[in-house]
């Protein structure tokens, strides 16, 4: 998620998401926006947007198409 381009721009990714209804979300194109190290969520601007959301960290089931294992 924190990869950035050679200009120092972060870049695109794409991840699957847990919502509390236990349903997957998959978000195809989003770039991080920041991380909280000792926090349990990032923020994260997902493609069409202009603002970030928040995302906590435990919820994450996939990231650019890697499986996620807790």
């Amino acid at each position: 998620m924190e990869e950035r381009d050679r200009l120092g721009k972060p870049k695109p990714f794409s991840f699957q998401y847990a919502k509390k209804s236990g349903e997957l979300e998959t978000y195809r194109n989003a770039t991080l926006s920041s991380i909280h190290s000792k926090g349990a969520t990032v923020n994260i601007i997902p493609e069409g947007e202009n603002k970030p959301h928040t995302f906590r960290k435990i919820l994450f089931m996939r990231i650019n198409e890697f499986k996620i294992y807790l």
